[in-house]
This record gives C-alpha cells, sequence and structure tokens, in this order.
C-alpha cells in the first residue's frame, strides 16, 4: 500500500503540470452550480414565453449530474495512464512492486473514491429532484464503477493519447442509458440494460432499489473485467 501511495502523489504532481486534466478537477463542482441555478431559471424562461416547463426532466439533470464527476475523473485517470506509456513509464512500472492491480488502483481506484466524495457532494447540494440519500448514494456508487470501467475502456483499447483522444470519445455512451431511459417506453428500454447508466436512470427515476443497485454494480463489474482483462494482456 506504501508504493500505491507514493504513485498516487506522483499522479496527482503530473496532473497538477497538465492544464487539460488539472482543469478536470473542479469541473464537476461548476457544472452542479451550473444545473443547480441555470436550469430553474431556463425553464421559468420557457414557462413565461412558450407555456413550455422541462421540469418533468430534473430527475434526468440530476441523473447527468451524478455521471460526471466520475467521468471527469475516468478522463483523468486514463489520460493519465497514457501519458506515462507515452513516455516509457508504464513499462517501467510493470517491473516494480506497483505492477498489475496495485498500479491500476493508485491510478483509477483512489481517483474514483474521491469522484464518489464529490459526487455525493455536489448531487446532494445541486439536485433539482426530491432524491432521497439512498438514492443518490446508490446511483454514485453505480457512476463511480461506471468511471472505473470508462477509464479502463479507454486505456485498454488506446495505445497512446492521441489515441485515447478518440477513444475517450465513446465515454458519451455512457449516457446514452440514462438519457433514452427517459424517452423509450418500458419493455422496450431494457434493451439498454447492458450500459451502467441504464441503471443509474432507473435508481433516479425509480428511487432507491436493492435489485436495480445490484444489477447496476453487476453490470459495471462486467465491464470491468473484461477491460482489466484486455488492458493486463498488452502491457
Amino acid at each position: 500500500m506504501r508504493n500505491t501511495g507514493k504513485l498516487f502523489a506522483a499522479g496527482l504532481r503530473q496532473i497538477a503540470r497538465d492544464g487539460m486534466l488539472l482543469v478536470l478537477v473542479p469541473a464537476p463542482l461548476f457544472a452542479g452550480l451550473f444545473f443547480r441555478f441555470a436550469i430553474p431559471l431556463i425553464d421559468r424562461a420557457l414557462t413565461e414565453r412558450f407555456s413550455f416547463s422541462i421540469a418533468a426532466w430534473y430527475g434526468l439533470a440530476d441523473g447527468m449530474l451524478i455521471c460526471l464527476a466520475p467521468m471527469f475523473v475516468a478522463i483523468i485517470s486514463a489520460f493519465l495512464i497514457l501519458e506515462e506509456r507515452d513516455e516509457g513509464l508504464g513499462a517501467f512500472y510493470q517491473i516494480t512492486p506497483s505492477a498489475g492491480y496495485p498500479y491500476l488502483l493508485a491510478r483509477i481506484g483512489i481517483s474514483m473514491g474521491w469522484a464518489l466524495g464529490v459526487t455525493l457532494l455536489v448531487a446532494l447540494a445541486c439536485k433539482l429532484s426530491p432524491l432521497s440519500f439512498q438514492t443518490v448514494l446508490q446511483s454514485a456508487i453505480v457512476s463511480s464503477l461506471t468511471g472505473i470501467f470508462l477509464a479502463m475502456m479507454v486505456v485498454s483499447l488506446a495505445g497512446n493519447r492521441v489515441e485515447g483522444l478518440a477513444v475517450s470519445k465513446l465515454t458519451g455512451i455512457s449516457f446514452a442509458g440514462l438519457i433514452l431511459l427517459w424517452f423509450v417506453p418500458a419493455p422496450h428500454h431494457y434493451w439498454l440494460a447492458f450500459l451502467p447508466s441504464f441503471w443509474i436512470g432507473k435508481l433516479v427515476m425509480e428511487g432507491a432499489d436493492p435489485l436495480s443497485f445490484a444489477l447496476g454494480i453487476l453490470t459495471c463489474l462486467l465491464w470491468i473485467a473484461l477491460f482489466t482483462r484486455r488492458f493486463l494482456r498488452r502491457v
């Protein structure tokens, strides 16, 4: 664990030197403030001018907010790993005690623990719909595991930062299950159940539920296992 802690601290120093990654750190807070104050203003303007309200989709906005911090951290972690791969540090770490899972824990696991805390803080402070703490907690846990899946997807499919820029665009797919759940009626929306964000949407829409929570975790773990295995084979 000491080596993992040192590796995590080294990662923080690299992020501090990279402006592109550094700006993503406070991004969830700014997004939360925008959601909390701008969306109600937009809703009020639409209601006054066009008699159209978006209040019915406040839950969707909350779901997207819950997904943001883990997605940003996934991008930071993935690009940190790809940068080390470009510089040859990734190969160096493979001959140290930090190789394999300790390396992934330092680069992705610990960071997602931070993302979970930020998600809870931002979602509870900036939510637009009356979500319970249990609902936010379950959704945030599934979202954080989704972040791990997204980070592993990028680093297992991309060989360098240039390829990582292209692959990272696929992270937008993580929102598809959440968004379409609001517009595709049951039972047809269940074809999206292979996406973890679908289960986040179910939790936000229907409230805390042990079955949806468990299926969300299971879906994340399957994707994580698939891409982690691919990543470890290529290092």
